[in-house]
């Protein structure tokens, strides 16, 4: 079973070098090599999806997956370009160019598109380090799987979206639009079909269908390729004739596209512009979420077959590191890729350098067959991330999340349909704020309990369906969950409501041993409610106080407020001691008044017998198990 570790090291691969033998390198390279071969063919997918030249996806395959490898904690999670990281930056990136580099073209914008990726991948791993050094990696725990659920599906519709119109070889919509308008555009167009490149395009998707049914193991991506790339140059339907046929719709191949497949990076600067990084930030944000969610994602779900122990931190900081190195030599942003992390784990696997060998393999395979590469048509790039799509989304996962609550099959639903309405960024904020909202919601719902003290001074669960006594001066009232400022409002309404309806309760009992998180809107609300009660003539009595709540509530002034003598303190030793003296307590005071109305109007009180009260034991529910508090050494100089 794994487990999550806070510790964040700068070599977590030495252990692992230590131990490497012959043995476990004939394990890693056959894994090694099948993650190459599928990287590459990815890779390249993912780079002509963003628009970018072919070596910026390549440098992020060789350069920065290596170096999450190195450096993160997962022995079989293969880190690299990724299908929603790809339409993620392909979305972000077109805003910023739409809105600052709008009158560039050709040359000028690749250089253009190239900076704004540079940039965006400085600043998600910067993002990336930062949270692993502040080992706030927990925090993703926050983030509702429903919405990164419907978050890939909705990134799913957008890639079928986007890649219909070069499986088609129609056009795409001019401008930055989003991807239900482009969804639009494409169906009013069918009528300009290239047929050549939808011919190529669907045939390469059927070999790639065919062979991966007959046999998971096959190359079907590199053949389909080969054959698709084999028929394009043989029948010369690369040839272009201005004359005959729009540019935009001939089959285009990687080679027309790519100028160079040099695997020497040149390091520079990423472009700095105020303007730019304030647009670039909130895209990077939800870059850098991303990219750690569906990293850890993948690593938590092997590690719960393999056993491994893993680091959060270790992880997120691998990628981060990754990512800002990556980002110096215009690599794209990176994350943990399902498909090839299944890979690497069904071939056998053993360690990080399995992965980290992948990325030296894909370098090599580029540097002797880069000009057979150079010839693989467009169209059947697109039928490869068609059919990558069915494994972003989990079937068992999405249709669980749409049937657990209506909490989450609204989070589910609003994240997918805005991904497609929206921008992506913009989709995932809205989903994590609706996610959060509605969590927010069912905390700042606490639980009042009300218990009723007998003749005999006994407790008793109040239900509301039973009649009860009209007459009780004393109300005990058991308070359960969160009382921070989101509770805090329904904490007071509540309570005052209860004093407002019933005017013959002389004394309110609060019961807050099984409260958290109390802060200062809870401790103002407490205050004003004493206010009221004693303005009412009657009492306010707090009991079961664990240390944490009376640190809070002596911070905030609210023990001089409302009196030491009307705070009880829970202790461990006598678990039940606190409520004996919180009811002895509101006896003395209900006594006190009745003399002084004795004095007032010289007439006789109502007596309340509570006989045997010190003896008497809180009802079953009201015997939780309680941790035991640290140890303070002053216990005695603070109880009452």
């Amino acid at each position: 079973m794994s487990s999550s570790s806070d510790e964040i090291s700068l070599f977590p691969f030495k252990r692992e070098a230590l131990g490497y033998r012959l043995d476990t390198l004939r394990q890693d390279f056959p894994a090694a090599f099948a993650v190459a071969l599928l990287t590459l063919l990815q890779v390249m997918g993912y780079s002509v999806l963003v628009g970018l030249p072919i070596f910026c996806g390549l440098f992020a395959a060789i350069y920065s997956s290596a170096i999450a490898a190195f450096f993160g904690s997962s022995r079989h999670c293969v880190i690299g370009p990724s299908n929603a990281m790809a339409i993620l930056v392909m979305s972000g990136a077109s805003q910023i160019l739409y809105t600052y580099y709008r009158d560039l073209s050709g040359f000028e914008r690749e250089i253009a598109a190239i900076q704004i990726i540079t940039l965006l991948g400085f600043l998600v791993g910067a993002f990336q380090i930062l949270i692993a050094i502040l080992k706030l990696g927990r925090l993703t725990q926050f983030v509702s799987h429903s919405v990164i659920v419907g978050y890939m599906a909705g990134t799913s519709v957008a890639i079928v979206i986007t890649q219909l119109f070069a499986l088609f070889g129609i056009t795409r919509m001019p401008g930055v639009n989003s991807f239900y308008e482009r969804g639009i555009y494409f169906f009013t167009h069918l009528s300009e079909i290239y047929w050549p490149t939808a011919i190529i395009g669907f045939c390469s998707l059927l070999v790639i269908i065919s062979l991966k049914k007959f046999d998971k193991r096959i190359p079907s991506s590199l053949i389909a390729f080969a054959l698709a790339g084999a028929v394009v140059h043989y029948f010369g339907l690369n040839d272009y004739d201005v004359n005959a046929f729009d540019d935009s719709r001939r089959t285009l191949l990687i080679g027309d596209i790519a100028s160079s497949f040099d695997l020497v990076p040149t390091f520079q600067w990423p472009f700095f512009d105020l303007s730019i990084i304030n647009a670039a930030l909130p895209i990077a944000c939800a870059l850098a979420i991303v990219s750690i969610m569906e990293s850890i994602s993948v690593a938590k779900s092997i590690a719960a077959s393999t056993g491994q122990r893993l680091s959060v931190n270790q992880d997120i900081f691998g990628i981060g590191l990754g990512n800002l190195i990556g980002s110096f030599f215009a690599g794209i942003p990176i994350a943990g890729s399902p498909s090839r992390s299944a890979l690497n784990y069904s071939y056998g696997a053993q360690t990080r350098f399995a992965a980290i060998s992948a990325s030296i393999l894909v370098a090599v395979i580029l540097y002797f067959f880069g000009p057979l590469v150079k010839l693989i048509p467009l169209a059947s790039l697109a039928a490869l991330l068609l059919y990558t799509v069915g494994n972003i989304i989990n079937t068992k996962q999405f249709f669980l999340c749409a049937k657990a609550t209506g909490s989450d099959a609204f989070v589910l639903w609003l994240t997918m349909f805005s991904c497609i309405f929206f921008s992506l960024d913009v989709a995932f904020y809205i989903g994590i704020a609706v996610s959060i909202t509605l969590y927010l919601k069912k905390a700042a719902i606490p639980q009042l309990k009300e218990f009723d003290v007998d003749e005999f001074g006994e407790l008793h669960a109040i239900d509301p369906a039973i009649p009860h006594d009209a007459y009780r001066p004393i109300r005990v009232i058991k308070v359960e969950g969160e009382l921070f400022f989101g509770a805090a409002d329904l904490f007071q309404t509540t309570l005052k409501s209860i004093a407002e309806d019933d005017t013959s309760t002389r004394v309110i009992i609060l019961q807050l041993k099984n409260a958290r998180d109390i802060d200062a809107t809870a401790c103002l609300a407490l205050q004003q409610l004493y206010e009221y009660l004693k303005g009412s003539g009657r009492h306010l009595i707090a009991c079961g106080l664990t240390w944490q709540i009376w640190e809070v509530l002596s911070d905030s002034g609210t023990i001089d407020v409302i009196g030491k003598e009307n705070l009880f303190i829970f202790d461990e030793r006598h678990p039940y001691e606190y409520m004996q003296k919180a009811l002895l307590h509101s006896k003395r005071l209900i006594e006190e008044d009745e003399a002084k109305a004795v004095v007032v109007s010289n007439e006789p009180p109502i007596p309340i017998p509570i006989e045997n009260l010190s003896e008497t034991v809180p009802p079953e529910d009201l015997k939780t198990e309680e941790a035991p508090l640290p140890a303070t050494g002053h216990s005695e100089s603070i109880s009452p």
